[in-house]
């Protein structure tokens, strides 16, 4: 793992990726048994993991992350995925590349994957201004012990028909909530113990913020990043930081109200018909 994260850092400097292991080892796929490596000898030359949580909504699998030291690494991989996300019944593939991925572009084009859209990384230095309160009604729970199955629910209302958004099982959601950051991530409840709305943050990256239909247009997605900025700034987080998608127009508007600005070159979202 350390050379592989090696190689990915050096393709993406300055930037850095995300730890390889936190991804390829946690449950979005399978703690690795969705993960392969591929080698030259005694060399590791790349990896890939796949996600399959998308499926049996959208018939859509992700190939993420993928690290390839060359195009010939890049497109065997890219075949090798191909061909596990095919046999779980997905009928597209998508995959991202950032900017120094060019093996993987070139292996991602040339197995015929086309540009769909765009992921932006915003940041925002913190403390935000004081939160506004909230509507009447609403109380925040804390995500140390909540009623798994309601927030399964309000999750999966919230990102019903979203593209790029794989609504986890009930299991891997609770992974990813226990791993998250348990005083930025909160979840709103009404006067009947009904869910309304959430944000999960892990680290100081917002991993996803959901509001139910009846609250949406109220402002309620702008107080939970509120609210989750004070808790970061409190353990003196220097900033918060997300992950757009370019075609989502009212996640770009709501960070650009915010007074998030791009830190990195975005990536660019292919994807291939199975």
């Amino acid at each position: 793992m350390p050379a592989l994260q090696q190689l990915w850092d050096a393709q993406l400097t300055p930037c850095t990726g995300n730890p390889l292991a936190h991804d390829l080892l946690g449950p979005a796929r399978a703690h690795g048994e969705q993960v392969a490596m591929i080698w030259r000898g005694q060399q590791v030359v790349g990896c890939v993991g796949w996600v399959t949580l998308g499926i049996a909504e959208y018939g859509c699998a992700y190939a993420s992350p993928l690290v390839a030291a060359d195009m010939e690494a890049a497109s065997a991989l890219i075949a090798f995925v191909s061909e596990k996300v095919r046999a779980a019944g997905a009928q597209r593939l998508r995959g991202s590349v950032r900017a120094g991925e060019m093996a993987k572009r070139d292996g991602l084009q040339q197995a015929g994957f086309k540009p769909l859209f765009e992921f932006v990384n915003f940041s925002r230095a913190l403390p935000f201004a004081e939160p506004v309160g909230l509507p009447d009604g609403l109380q925040i729970v804390r995500i140390g012990n909540p009623d798994w199955g309601e927030l399964h629910r309000c999750y999966a209302e919230s990102f019903s028909g979203v593209p790029n958004s794989p609504i986890p099982d009930l299991e891997t959601m609770r992974e990813e909530w226990a791993a998250a950051n348990q005083d930025a991530s909160l979840i709103l409840m009404d006067a009947h113990g009904k869910y309304q709305a959430f944000i999960l943050v892990d680290g100081c990256t917002v991993e996803a913020v959901g509001v139910l239909g009846q609250w949406r247009g109220r402002g309620l997605a702008e107080k939970l990043y509120h609210l989750a900025a004070m808790e970061l700034a409190a353990k003196e987080q220097p900033e918060m930081r997300a992950l757009v998608a370019s075609s989502n127009a009212a996640s770009m508007r709501l960070h650009q109200k915010l007074g998030f600005t791009e830190y990195a070159p975005r990536w660019t979202v292919y994807e291939l018909h199975l």
